[in-house]
């Protein structure tokens, strides 16, 4: 963390541009974060392969994401909230079956096994993909499935596999004027470099709507708009996959992000900065080292210093070694050092006596305010603060009847998200031609308990 800025007459900034008024104990934040979304979204630029329109740029600078993650690094609270916000939403993995209906008439996914999904699903790794995905549609609000086709055998093309590319990497081609559609995806690590056309590598994208038609027509499965089978032969696709926010027409602004333009993110991070300036002011005294006036006389004596300016090079020299003795590796400290002189009684006092220096701060400053700013930030990324983690302060834990209903809860809100995020498998299921009663389900961890007395075991969601 970088050291705080002194300005003089108590005032003190951060290097998040944050400032502390000591006289007043007043925190100033400058929403510094919300000017990444001013102008969220710059002009079209050029695309080094002219083949293909423009590229859409992410944030003004093209480094939106990036920018993002950065921020999130630097908070716990968002960090660990995110992640909180991921694994709720992996629930217990993907899972395939067909729907029935239980005893009480509602529907229900019953398990069946099929033999090309189960290998399609070891050899692509799902379980890593999944989590890949979640993390791109937490982070940006929108993901890119991408899906890779085989070649054409025996006039049965298939996809064979299944990636997520990374949302800090990909960029939208601007739409095609006469569609309205989006028509391919932009991959590279150089965004915000000077970039070339080898630097780009070009995917198309299905449509938003529609998108399994798309994808059939456009792998000769079905009839196109001219009535016609005809396969493009692309080898693979990006499946647009978002949380749509209203008036964007490219990218997501998810709606998490709000604490980011409230100004909210600033002063949250710029509280553990300020207190970790106050304490160490606080505890920079912590000894009152005594010394006799004769202290450096006896040791220019001792070594024979006779020269002035050698004189005041031994006494800096002994200033260094007490401070380096007295302090740790972590902290310079200070010392207030002090000379005294002999008794009224002519007793000779001792050369050196130190005293450590009783700190009366007891580091509770800026708690009320730091659980504040947590409270705000968890409520933003929809996180109960008893869940992940604690609040500061006391009397913050619930009873764990709680904990579970507001778990429950939790999960049953990510429904639409991992709705979205199975959209590209039933684009598979139909490319692939497995069965058609087959359908996808993302189901909730199975929260149990020990019914007191009986040993029985109860299913609560």
């Amino acid at each position: 963390m970088s050291e705080i800025i002194n300005h003089g007459d108590g005032i003190y900034e951060s290097p998040n541009k944050g400032v502390y008024l000591s006289g007043v104990k007043a925190a100033i934040t400058i929403g510094q974060s919300s000017r990444i979304f001013e102008k969220p979204d710059a002009d079209p630029i050029p695309n080094p392969n002219t083949k293909y329109r423009k590229i859409v740029p992410w944030g003004e600078n093209n480094d939106l994401p990036k920018q993002v993650l950065d921020k999130v690094k630097r908070s716990e609270i968002v960090s660990a909230n995110l992640f909180f916000n991921i694994l709720v939403t992996y629930g217990s993995g993907i899972e395939y079956g067909r729907i029935v209906r239980d005893e009480r008439g509602l529907k229900k996914l019953e398990p069946v096994e099929v033999q090309e999904i189960e290998d399609f699903f070891e050899m692509n790794d799902i379980r890593s993909y999944l989590l890949k995905e979640i993390t791109n549609l937490q982070l940006f609000g929108i993901g890119f499935p991408e899906l890779i086709m085989n070649n054409d055998v025996d006039g049965k093309r298939k996809v064979i596999g299944i990636d997520s590319k990374q949302g800090v990497f990909s960029r939208w081609e601007e739409m095609n004027p006469k569609t309205g559609y989006i028509e391919n995806h932009f991959y590279s690590a150089k965004w915000g470099e000077t970039i070339t056309e080898k630097d780009i590598v070009v995917t198309p994208v299905l449509k938003d709507y529609a998108t399994v038609l798309d994808a059939m027509q456009r792998t000769g499965k079905r009839p196109n708009e001219d009535g016609k089978l005809k396969d493009l032969k692309e080898a693979r696709f990006i499946v647009p996959v978002s949380i749509p926010t209203e008036g964007r027409l490219y990218y997501s602004h998810p709606y998490w992000w709000s604490m980011f333009d409230s100004g909210w993110y600033d002063f949250a991070v710029a509280i553990p900065e300020f207190k970790k300036y106050i304490m160490t002011n606080q505890a920079t005294i912590k000894y009152h080292i005594e010394l006799t006036d004769d202290y450096f006389n006896r040791i220019f004596n001792a070594e024979g210093i006779t020269d002035p300016v050698k004189k005041q090079e031994r006494t800096k020299r002994e200033y260094q070694d007490l401070n380096k003795f007295l302090s740790n590796t972590k902290n310079t400290g200070k010392s207030v050092i002090s000379f005294t002189r002999y008794s009224h009684e002519g007793k000779e006092l001792a050369s050196m006596k130190i005293k450590v220096i009783e700190n009366h701060y007891k580091g509770g400053e800026y708690i009320e305010d730091s659980e504040e700013a947590s409270n705000i930030l968890s409520y933003a990324m929809g996180v109960h603060p008893s869940l992940n983690g604690s609040s500061p302060g006391k009397n913050k834990t619930i009873n764990g009847t709680e904990a579970r209903e507001l778990f429950i809860i939790k999960q049953a809100l990510m429904k639409p998200i991992r709705d979205m995020l199975l959209k590209p498998f039933y684009v598979i299921k139909n490319l692939n031609g497995w069965p058609k009663e087959i359908q996808f389900e993302i189901p909730n961890l199975m929260l149990t308990t020990l019914d007191q007395g009986t040993g029985s075991q109860k299913i609560i969601s």
